[in-house]
């Protein structure tokens, strides 16, 4: 009996030292959110969320910022496509409506039917907003104007060579701040006038 008393005791010794040693464990546990961490700390995690944070909304600003200055460069191309899309029609229709005019007054002019072209273009420079149209003999005879004031002005005085010589529809971008379309006319491949329209640029 004594002997089990003694390993009862030990046994119990045993459990009590083992239960103050896990007591003294979750001891420190339960101390440590009491304990305080100290401020540098505290600054230190502070400092790191706001980096995160900064880091992550420059993140986000640069692309967006890369995107708007990519969209931005596309719809400038694209605007640029469609000008440059919408010019070249421009000059394809201002071109076949200088050859359809220079048909008709070709026509005319074959009959000698002046005063017919010069109420026919008169007309036409009030529907297409011109500046004037003029048409010129190839002596350099100005025969027809639309602008009343060069009625006795010799026709290679209102407009040079480099204008008056052309042998195929062509448009002049820039002469004296107008923009030109010159339509030559020709009867059985021989040119006879050249017709000149002027445009306010």
């Amino acid at each position: 009996m004594t002997n089990q008393n003694k390993d009862n005791e030990t046994l119990q010794s045993k459990a009590t030292s083992f239960y103050a040693m896990l007591t003294n464990k979750f001891a420190m546990l339960e101390d440590l959110p009491q304990k305080q961490l100290p401020m540098k700390y505290a600054f230190i995690m502070a400092g790191i969320i706001v980096f995160v944070f900064a880091w992550k909304v420059i993140a986000v600003n640069k692309v967006e910022s890369d995107m708007q200055k990519q969209l931005d460069s596309e719809r400038a191309l694209v605007t640029q496509q469609a000008r440059e899309q919408a010019d070249k029609q421009y000059k394809a229709e201002e071109e076949r409506f200088a050859q359809v005019l220079s048909w008709a007054v070709r026509s005319e002019l074959i009959r000698n039917n002046i005063d017919q072209i010069g109420i026919y273009l008169n007309d036409v420079v009030k529907q297409i907003n011109a500046n004037r149209i003029v048409l010129i003999s190839e002596k350099g005879d100005l025969l027809v104007s639309t602008d009343k004031r060069l009625e006795d002005v010799k026709g290679s005085d209102v407009y040079s060579k480099d204008v008056t010589n052309e042998h195929k529809i062509t448009i002049k971008s820039d002469v004296d701040g107008k923009k030109l379309v010159v339509a030559p006319i020709s009867d059985f491949n021989k040119r006879i006038a050249v017709l000149v329209i002027s445009y306010n640029r």
